[in-house]
C-alpha cells in the first residue's frame, strides 16, 4: 500500500498534469480499499509496525487527502516543490500512522510539522504568516514536552515503549497527572483554551495547507489520545476528568458562537473545526462506543472540513474575496457549487446523510453515561453547529450579487469534481456503516 502511494506521487511529480493526478488518485484509492477492507484484522511487524482498524482508517484518510491535495495543487507556484512537500507529509503521516513504538510515534509526530511550516512559508498569502508559525511552533512544542516527560516516566519505571506490550500490561494504575501526559494531544486538537494557534495558522496557508491541516494533521491529537489511553485505566468521575470534559465542551460552545461573529469565511471554518474536535474527549470514557465514536467522527470530520477549505477557496477564485459580506448570489451564477456547498454545510453540522451524524449519535450515548448536564451542552454544540453551517451555506448562496463585485465563473471541472471527491465518501460511507 505504501509502495503503491509513493510510486502514484512520484509519478505525479514527472507527470504534473490533470490527466496524471486522476490516475494517481485511482491507483492511491485502490490500494486505500484493499486496506480499509482488511481493517478488521490486526497486523504487526518487527515489533514496530502496527496496523488496526484505527490506524488503516487514518492512513485511508491521509492517502484520499493527499491526493486531493495533489489535484488542487496543480497551478500554484514552484508546483515540484510543493508535490515534494505533499509526499513529505504523507509518507510522515503513514508512519505516524504505522509504528507501535512509543518514541517513534513521538519522532513522527512532531515531524509532520516540518512540511506545514514550509507550506505556511513559501505559500502564504500574508506577511503575517511567521507570526502564525511562531504561534504554531511555540504551541506544539510547549505541548509536546509533557508528552516526552510522559514516555520517559513509563520507560523509567521499568515499562516498555511498546504500545502492544502496554496494552497487554496488567498495571494500569493511572495518576492524577494523566492529563498532563496528554497536554500534547490536547494542543494538537486543538481543545479550548489551546487553539489560538489555529484560526491564525489557517487564515494564512495555502489551500493545500488548510486541506492537510484540518482533514489530517488535528487527527493526530485524537489518535495519540486512544493510542495512549490504552497504556492506563483513567478514573472516571474523579475531579480532574469532569474538568477536562467541561473545559472542552463549554469551550466548543464558545468556539461555536465564535464562528457566527466571523466576516471570514476561512475563520469560520477553522473556528468550526475548534468545536468539532473538542468532542474528542469523550475518548477519555475508554468504552467501544466511545473510541469508534472518535473514530468516525475523526474521518467525517476529515473530509468535511478540507471539503469546506476547498469550498472557501472556490469562493475566494470567483468573487477575489473572503468576506462573509461581498460572497452572495452564487445561485444565480452556479447551481452545481451551491449544491456541493449546501451538502458540505449539512455535514458540517453533523445531519443524515453524513459520517459526522454517526460519530455524534455515538458520542452522544457516551455522554449521557457520564452525565446528564454534559448532554445539555452537547446539544447546545449541536443547535450551534447547525446555525453556523446554516449561516454560511444561507448568506454566500442566496441573495442578491454584490454590486461591489463581479463574479466570474472562473471554475473548472477539475475543482468541482474535488469537491464531488469530499462528498461522495461522506454520503456512501454512512450508507454502509
Amino acid at each position: 500500500m505504501v509502495l503503491g502511494f509513493l510510486v502514484s506521487l512520484v509519478g505525479l511529480l514527472v507527470l504534473k498534469d490533470v490527466k496524471a493526478s486522476l490516475v494517481g488518485f485511482a491507483v492511491i484509492l485502490f490500494f486505500s480499499m484493499i486496506l480499509l477492507g482488511s481493517s478488521s484484522m490486526h497486523y504487526e511487524l518487527l515489533g514496530i509496525f502496527n496496523l488496526d482498524f484505527l490506524a488503516s482508517s487514518m492512513i485511508c484518510l491521509t492517502l484520499y487527502v493527499v491526493s486531493l491535495m495533489v489535484m488542487m495543487s496543480l497551478k500554484v507556484k514552484r508546483v515540484s516543490l510543493m508535490n515534494f512537500m505533499n509526499l513529505s507529509i504523507g509518507v510522515v503521516l503513514v508512519c505516524v500512522f504505522t509504528v507501535s513504538n512509543f518514541f517513534f510515534f513521538f519522532f513522527f509526530f512532531e515531524s509532520s510539522l516540518i512540511p506545514i511550516v514550509f507550506m505556511l512559508i513559501f505559500w502564504g498569502y500574508q506577511p503575517e504568516r511567521l507570526q502564525a508559525v511562531n504561534y504554531m511552533v511555540i504551541y506544539m512544542s510547549a505541548g509536546s514536552f509533557p508528552f516526552l516527560f510522559g514516555l520517559s516516566n513509563l520507560v523509567s519505571s521499568g515499562l516498555s515503549d511498546s504500545m502492544s506490550s502496554m496494552y497487554n500490561s496488567v498495571f494500569k494504575s493511572c495518576c492524577w497527572f494523566y492529563w498532563f501526559y496528554l497536554m500534547g494531544f490536547f494542543v494538537k486538537l486543538p481543545m479550548f483554551p489551546f487553539h489560538l494557534w489555529l484560526p491564525k495558522a489557517h487564515v494564512e496557508a495555502p489551500v493545500v495547507g488548510s486541506m492537510i491541516l484540518a482533514g489530517v494533521l488535528l487527527k493526530l491529537g485524537g489518535y495519540g489520545i486512544i493510542r495512549f489511553l490504552g497504556c492506563m485505566m483513567v478514573p472516571l468521575f474523579s475531579g480532574s476528568f469532569c474538568v477536562l470534559v467541561s473545559v472542552a465542551l463549554f469551550g466548543g460552545f464558545l468556539a461555536s458562537v465564535m464562528c457566527l461573529m466571523q466576516v471570514d469565511l476561512k475563520s469560520l471554518v477553522a473556528y468550526s473545526s475548534v468545536g468539532h474536535m473538542s468532542l474528542m474527549v469523550f475518548a477519555l470514557c475508554q468504552s467501544e462506543v466511545s473510541f469508534y465514536g472518535c473514530i468516525i467522527l475523526m474521518v467525517g470530520h476529515g473530509l468535511c472540513s478540507s471539503g469546506l477549505f476547498c469550498l472557501v477557496y472556490m469562493f475566494y477564485c470567483v468573487s477575489g474575496s473572503r468576506s462573509v459580506i461581498l460572497n452572495k448570489g452564487f445561485l444565480f451564477k452556479i447551481p452545481a457549487f451551491v449544491l456541493c456547498c449546501f451538502i458540505l454545510g449539512v455535514s458540517n453540522m453533523g445531519a443524515p446523510p453524513s459520517l459526522g451524524f454517526v460519530g455524534e449519535v455515538l458520542l452522544f450515548m457516551s455522554c449521557s453515561m457520564v452525565s446528564y448536564w454534559f448532554v445539555f451542552v452537547f446539544c447546545l454544540m449541536s443547535f450551534m453547529s447547525a446555525c453556523y453551517s446554516l449561516y454560511l451555506y444561507g448568506v454566500s448562496c442566496h441573495g442578491k450579487e454584490d454590486s461591489l463585485l463581479y463574479l466570474s465563473i472562473s471554475l473548472s471541472f477539475k475543482d468541482l469534481f474535488v469537491l464531488f471527491l469530499h462528498i461522495f465518501p461522506l454520503v456512501s460511507l454512512f450508507l454502509f456503516l
